[in-house]
């Protein structure tokens, strides 16, 4: 087997050129040695150890992605395409860039930290984090952070985010709704008490509400993540509520959960759009498949991984970031799930 030492006599440099080369200490080395290097380090197929890189303190290369998930011993974290997608995007970007991607699901701040120094990564994406998470997470990680779908208490410019329009989008969803006659609306996810993108979601219905004054009315209905207890509520709710017209339109925060209840108001017999409207969040890949096909928020989830991914090697570099919290655009895509009601109210 190919040694350093061989691939450093063949390049005509010392073995210990050829070591910062596998370990991307680059900085001071000029072109002609880095490709000569790189080039020798190819054609003999060399493979890092990386037991041996961690156990003698080198850079591990390992970039790690943290899902703060408190529901890992109920529910598959990625079984939402939403996060599928977005995990599929984090592991290309990290892969072409020279990393490698750990992904791991925690529970709390301590399990995170702890499993980021036990292997040495190098730097952390952390999905999903609660306010007080995110400032234990920022001020004790000791490495470079970037934060996905995360909202901030304090100053948000401490923190470096890649977000997205929740507000924007669920306000414009909202109006949406309105010019089509609806004024009977309800907002679902599956929290008690909405926090993060939720809450952002819902306050974004809330204030296009208002707009309208009180004639035009927003409940908000909470669902269990469980999804044999959601679905029973789900049926509950279809005879007790869509069964007598009480509301007109459910706005879903997100495709996944509008997606289930459109499967459960099928089965018991309360028709998409016809006697119910019904929109999600996110345009994920079965939003387009389903019927009726779902009208919803788009998102990018690889414009996420792939702008998160920018700024945490930014950071590794030690570069400045000119903007810290980026929120990205949503648009409406329009579809079959929702049916124009105002005729019927004239």
């Amino acid at each position: 087997m190919v040694t350093i030492k061989d691939m450093a006599d063949m390049a005509g440099v010392a073995p210990t050129t050829v070591s910062n080369v596998l370990h991307g200490r680059t900085k001071k080395m000029s072109r002609e040695t880095l490709e000569r290097v790189e080039r020798i380090i190819k054609e003999c197929n060399y493979v890092t150890n990386m037991g041996a890189r961690l156990l003698a303190n080198y850079g591990s290369r390992i970039i790690g992605v943290i899902m703060m998930y408190g529901r890992r011993e109920e529910k598959d974290a990625v079984q939402n395409p939403f996060f599928a997608e977005m995990m599929g995007g984090l592991e290309r970007m990290i892969r072409e860039n020279g990393y490698y991607m750990m992904l791991y699901t925690s529970g709390n701040v301590e399990e995170s930290l702890r499993i980021a120094a036990s292997w040495n990564i190098e730097g952390l994406i952390i999905l999903g984090s609660q306010p007080e998470d995110s400032v234990k997470l920022n001020q004790q990680a000791g490495i470079p952070v970037v934060f996905i779908d995360s909202y901030f208490a304090g100053e948000e410019d401490e923190y470096v985010n890649v977000g997205l329009q929740d507000y924007e989008g669920a306000y414009e969803m909202t109006r949406y709704l309105m010019d089509q006659g609806h004024k009977r609306i309800g907002f679902l996810a599956d929290e008690k008490e909405p926090v993060g993108v939720d809450r952002q979601r819902l306050e974004g219905c809330r204030a296009a509400l208002l707009e309208q004054g009180p004639a035009v009315e927003e409940r908000y209905i909470a669902l269990d993540f469980r999804e044999k207890e959601r679905h029973e509520f789900l049926r509950r709710f279809c005879r007790e509520k869509l069964a007598h017209g009480s509301y007109t339109a459910l706005m879903f925060a997100s495709d996944y959960y509008a997606m289930d209840a459109v499967n459960v108001f099928f089965q018991e017999g309360i028709l998409v759009p016809d006697q119910i409207s019904v929109t999600g969040f996110d345009d994920n890949v079965f939003a387009r498949q389903c019927r009726p096909q779902l009208t919803t928020v788009h998102q990018s989830p690889f414009q996420k991984a792939k702008t998160a991914v920018e700024l945490l090697l930014s950071l590794l570099k030690g570069e400045e970031i000119p903007r810290r919290n980026i929120r990205l655009a949503t648009s409406l895509i329009f579809r079959g799930s929702v049916k124009n009601i105002s005729a019927e109210l004239n």
